[in-house]
């Protein structure tokens, strides 16, 4: 396969934010401006969207789905990072998504990126097509994982009668540093770009950003700690920060593809390499 970049959004409520408000969807501007950015690069969005808030911005989400060049994924129904995968969260949000777009939903991501075997299971039983909630690295904080067992490539997981394609996030290679955009941010795009020459990404690059990482500056205050410095690094320069992501990728030569449309691609390709697991439910 040549190589493909999948740039993603996890539409979710503003940090912390006490209202559950996304000024994304609440300010035209922002919007706009984000919209007129895909359009101009031709890079469609796959983005995956708290079901909870997607029906209290119902208009506003059905509008993009039928106006823009946007795939809408499932990024669980309540964002509740203790249950990411749960029964509940995987059949209300599959409901919902029904509800809202009058198709079944093809992805999933997990809030925070935290999935285990047993909610791949059930995201496989329920028939959701893909998942892109592994990061193929190790984290420390309160949302930690270590990931390094899985390789950066696509794979299937296959359970007793079913499976579902996963798609790593994209990681440098050796160093597994995650390509992310609130990374990005923190470290610099350059640096990236210059890293990716010796520790090259995978030819399937999966990269993602949330809303609020477009405007940090305007929740800092509900980020408490260490964490509200690093979201405020670079914050004034985020909008041009995406763009030279966006220019990165090309660089490099990528194309940019929907989830959605590899998931079919790689569905039926024989050559998808396998991971057999047991779910423990």
């Amino acid at each position: 396969m040549a190589k493909v970049a999948c740039l993603t959004l996890d539409l979710e409520p503003d940090l912390r934010a006490p209202d559950g408000r996304v000024r994304l969807l609440d300010d035209d501007a922002k919007l706009e401006w984000l919209l007129a950015l895909l359009k101009r690069e031709g890079v469609p969005l796959t983005s995956f969207t708290v079901m909870s808030m997607a029906e209290r911005y119902a208009d506003r989400v059905q509008a993009l789905a039928r106006e823009a060049d946007i795939e809408f994924a499932v990024h669980s129904y309540s964002h509740d990072r203790a249950q990411p995968a749960s029964d509940y969260e995987v059949e209300r949000s599959w409901d919902a998504f029904g509800k809202l777009f009058n198709a079944p939903p093809q992805g999933y991501r997990s809030p925070n990126c935290l999935i285990d075997h047993a909610g791949l299971a059930r995201l496989a039983r329920r028939g959701f097509q893909y998942d892109s909630s592994i990061v193929p690295s190790v984290r420390f904080d309160e949302y930690g994982y270590n990931n390094l067992s899985y390789g950066r490539a696509p794979f299937r997981f296959q359970f007793d009668g079913s499976g579902i394609i996963e798609f790593p996030i994209a990681c440098l290679a050796a160093v597994r540093l995650p390509l992310v955009f609130s990374y990005a941010k923190v470290f610099g795009v350059a640096t990236y770009r210059l890293a990716s020459a010796v520790l090259p990404l995978p030819d399937v690059a999966v990269t993602f950003f949330h809303p609020y990482d477009l405007y940090a500056g305007e929740i800092a205050d509900n980020i408490p700690g260490w964490k509200r410095y690093a979201h405020l690094c670079n914050a004034d320069r985020a909008p041009l920060l995406l763009e030279r992501l966006i220019a990165m990728f090309k660089w490099q030569g990528y194309r940019f593809a929907k989830l959605g449309e590899l998931a079919q691609q790689l569905g039926t390709d024989p050559t998808l390499p396998v991971k057999s697991i047991t779910a423990e439910n």
